[in-house]
């Protein structure tokens, strides 16, 4: 059985598993095993697009009742599991990043998670990005979060390193908790660290489908199953049905 098509794109959520758990990367990509969402996934999908109907209706300084059912309604819409509690924090954090983004004169959006997919040289397969908030001049990458982090965390750098390589385009980005903001622009040394990194990240999986010859009986010989809560925690399903598989062929 093959891992992946002939169609297969990189995205930067794929190569950043791989590099911290190859045998996690195996679990989602060759063998389907897909973690539900988690309330913090719910609260950034809800935050954003909050912000996202904020700015396209102008609704700085007006009244929030509507906004607030607007986000309830989504919540019930996408039947968002065990993260109820998690509404009320993505409408205030919603109005924490709308505030921030209207400070510095970004309101006209040109694009909202759109697709973008690229070919770059020295890898067979196409990249796949998604961004948040792209505007004129510059892109935004919202994080919910209910934490504030002293100084952006590695891994968000990479990825907006590879959005500003991939778009020709200065990106920045921007926490907030239902309380507090940050604002970070990349510096050119940010975007060329950032990018080299994650381009050797495409270039390790690559080199590791060749390796199994992309064959997912191959791939688990060759992987070592390591279920340890770090770097991230297993799901529990996941990491039952992981177990009988690596079995199986090992």
């Amino acid at each position: 059985m093959e891992i992946i098509k002939e169609d297969f794109k990189h995205s930067f959520s794929s190569a950043t598993k791989f590099s911290k758990s190859p045998c996690e990367w195996l679990c989602n990509y060759g063998l389907k095993l897909r973690s539900p969402s988690s309330p913090a996934m719910t609260r950034g999908n809800l935050s954003e697009f909050g912000t996202y109907y904020k700015l396209k209706r102008g609704m700085q300084q007006r009244d929030d009742k509507g906004f607030a059912k607007l986000i309830e309604h989504r919540f019930k819409k996408f039947k968002y599991l065990d993260a109820e509690k998690e509404i009320n924090n993505a409408i205030e954090i919603a109005k924490q990043f709308e505030k921030v983004l209207y400070e510095r004169q970004l309101r006209d959006i040109v694009g909202y998670q759109a697709e973008m997919v690229k070919k770059l040289d020295g890898l067979k397969y196409p990249v796949r990005a998604f961004t948040d908030f792209e505007f004129a001049n510059i892109i935004v990458d919202a994080k919910s979060t209910m934490r504030m982090p002293s100084y952006p965390k590695p891994d968000h750098l990479r990825q907006q390193a590879l959005y500003s390589k991939l778009y020709g385009k200065p990106t920045a980005l921007l926490y907030a908790t239902p309380k507090k903001t940050m604002y970070y622009e990349l510096n050119d040394e940010d975007i060329e660290n950032g990018y080299n990194q994650i381009f050797n990240h495409f270039k390790s999986l690559e080199n590791y489908i060749i390796k199994c010859n992309n064959n997912l009986e191959e791939a688990i010989k060759i992987t070592p199953l390591n279920t340890d809560p770090n770097p991230f925690a297993w799901d529990i399903n996941i990491k039952q049905e992981a177990e009988k598989v690596w079995q199986k062929y090992q």
